[in-house]
């Protein structure tokens, strides 16, 4: 199977060369990110979708999730028993390819290792809320970027969603040192672009679980970050919800 290169850079060392090449700067400007469909769900093929179109394959067998502690915690208050998880406390768009977090066949692989050796038709991607403290987000899109075409390059036929980075609670974007929700919302825009221009597909989970002013309600998270059962049951019926209906025979 083709694989894309993986970087031998660290995270680190791209930041350098971008503060060489930018000089004292802010974040790089990107282009508009393109509309995404009331229903939720950005849609560049044209599926059929919507709210009364059931879940393929039944109880998510097939289906991969990755993501970092928020995903952990919905597979744990829902139950997904079916659904491969490769999630991990901290993981992040350029650890997925280094950092051994996986146990599989008696070693502990990273992510993207884990992912040349398992079979899954659907894969739902949620991480970013640990990158907002990074300096670029250049960097944070050209890392998921090569995780979404190393995805593609094991399983052309997998359907890939990106799940939108939900919000905080007003008070932890107002007190946490970087987790922001304008920055979170910046990264959303951008991912949402990547998807288009990907043709892989946007999910807004964040309007899931948000309130009217589009932060985490205060008593939807332990933490102000971390979702309590309600409101993991609330992010699966979402995505329940807003899936692509599959092809006759897939």
């Amino acid at each position: 199977t083709e694989r894309v290169e993986e970087t031998e850079k660290s995270v680190e060392e791209e930041m350098r060369e971008v503060d060489a090449e930018k000089g004292e700067s802010g974040l790089m400007d990107s282009e508009e990110t393109a509309e995404t469909m009331g229903n939720g769900l950005q849609n560049p093929n044209e599926p059929v979708i919507g709210e009364d179109v059931p879940l393929f394959p039944e109880n998510f067998q097939g289906v991969l999730f990755i993501g970092d502690s928020r995903t952990e915690g919905l597979i744990l208050y829902t139950g997904l028993s079916n659904a491969t998880v490769y999630a991990n406390q901290g993981l992040m768009v350029d650890t997925v390819f280094t950092s051994p977090v996986i146990q599989m066949d008696g070693q502990k692989l990273s992510v993207v290792e884990a992912l040349r050796r398992t079979e899954f038709k659907k894969v739902y991607i949620m991480l970013g809320i640990n990158e907002t403290g990074w300096a670029y987000e250049s960097i944070f899109i050209d890392k998921y970027q090569k995780l979404i075409q190393e995805i593609q390059a094991i399983n052309p036929q997998a359907i890939l969603y990106i799940q939108e980075i939900m919000p905080v609670t007003a008070q932890t974007s107002q007190t946490h040192s970087y987790v922001k929700n304008d920055k979170i919302q910046r990264y959303n825009e951008l991912l949402a672009k990547l998807a288009e221009e990907m043709g892989v597909y946007y999910i807004d989970t964040g309007a899931a679980v948000a309130d009217d002013s589009g932060c985490l309600p205060e008593d939807a998270a332990i933490d102000g970050i971390h979702l309590k059962k309600p409101y993991c049951d609330k992010w699966l019926d979402y995505l329940k919800t807003h899936t692509v209906q599959p092809e006759e025979g897939a």
